[in-house]
């Protein structure tokens, strides 16, 4: 999908709960930050993960389009995958997500939501001949992705060494992928190492996902096909390190995997029923927290001229307890949806603090204990 301006994208979130649109100094970015029912049954949508914006509103980077795990979703399961198209192999790595902007005539780095402390990290490893590369890239028209790993970005796999692995180049406007070819050619330039590629001789999905279940010691790998699809697969070993599914019987697990963004991560791993019970009450958690993150922005906004005291006295008098916990932290800078999620992150130690934040989570969570795990 050619995409030259953000008004060509905004349209198709407006109003929307599960997409933000965050202008920054210098750049905007139009990411989701939740996964409804309906987030990406349009194809506009697909791509609002990370793009990037200048302040003119044209296309500035376009890392990833969101793509799905093996077996997430009906039409993605493995007996519906044709193999038999010309498709690679790569591994998955377990880091974060890089890509290059030019702001303000100066190449940095960025992750989805920007520049964000993980990408200023990322950026100690930014070589004179990496940013030359780069900017070349990127004045040409393409947006080069990396993956960063790093002992001090640990997600569940630990790794040795700070490193970036060139992943993919896409199209900045049209949002075509370079062939793999291209990104090994363009690894070398950069002085970097291209994401590990392994044989496609795999004859059927099903057999692929099996043997991939197995695997231990890496978070899995991503299959890409000649046409545009996009599949990743993950080891049991991973998901159930990073989400145990034997927890998530009880309601504390389940909201701390809403509010770390590992549902999708786990849904391939479950049974259609607790499938279709943990898509919807992830839903109507970030809906609701949406509406709290909403009204609290409200409420600070309109007592904004208040010294502390009256604010805090006079302003929230008639606010709930978590109301004003929530108004304290965001008239101290902290972004309403920020301190939404690390409120109620606070509360998944216990039953009894879930259900000190009820009102702040509209919904409840109940599935029977699946006695086989």
């Amino acid at each position: 999908m050619k995409i030259e301006h953000i008004d060509e994208l905004l349209p198709h979130i407006e109003g929307r709960k599960d997409f933000i649109v965050a202008r920054r100094d210098g750049y905007s970015v139009i990411d989701y930050g939740f996964m409804d029912r309906d987030t990406f049954d349009h194809p506009a949508r697909v791509q609002c993960r990370g793009i990037k914006f200048g302040p003119d509103g044209r296309t500035l980077a376009r890392p990833f389009h969101k793509f799905f795990n093996l077996g997430e979703k009906a039409e993605l399961q493995p007996e519906l995958i044709d193999m038999t198209r010309p498709y690679v192999i790569m591994e998955k790595l377990d880091g974060s997500m890089i890509h290059p902007a030019i702001v303000k005539d100066k190449l940095v780095f960025m992750t989805r939501m920007g520049c964000t402390d993980v990408a200023r990290l990322a950026e100690s490893l930014l070589t004179g001949l990496l940013e030359r590369g780069c900017k070349d890239l990127l004045t040409s028209g393409l947006t080069p992705v990396f993956e960063f790993t790093a002992p001090n970005n640990r997600i569940i796999i630990q790794y040795e060494q700070a490193e970036l692995r060139l992943l993919a180049i896409r199209e900045t406007i049209a949002g075509q992928y370079l062939s793999q070819a291209d990104v090994e050619m363009w690894a070398g330039k950069l002085g970097v190492q291209a994401v590990r590629v392994y044989s496609p001789d795999w004859a059927n999905a099903r057999d692929f996902f099996n043997f991939v279940r197995t695997v231990e010691g890496k978070e899995g790998f991503v299959l890409r096909f000649d046409g545009g699809l996009w599949l990743k697969a993950k080891g049991d070993d991973y998901v159930l390190k990073h989400r145990s599914v034997s927890e998530l019987a009880r309601e504390k697990n389940a909201l701390a995997l809403v509010l770390t963004d590992g549902v999708d991560d786990l849904l391939p791993l479950l049974r259609a029923e607790e499938r279709s019970a943990l898509v919807e009450y992830a839903a109507r958690v970030r809906h609701q927290s949406a509406l709290v993150a909403e009204k609290v922005s409200v409420i600070v906004a309109s007592g904004a001229a208040l010294d502390q005291k009256e604010f805090a006295v006079g302003h929230l008098k008639d606010q709930p307890e978590n109301m004003r916990s929530l108004a304290f932290m965001v008239r101290r800078g902290t972004p309403a949806e920020v301190a939404v999620k690390e409120l109620l992150l606070k509360n998944t130690s216990s039953q009894t603090r879930v259900d000190h934040v009820r009102d702040l989570i509209g919904a409840t969570w109940s599935i029977r204990e699946r006695a086989d795990i």
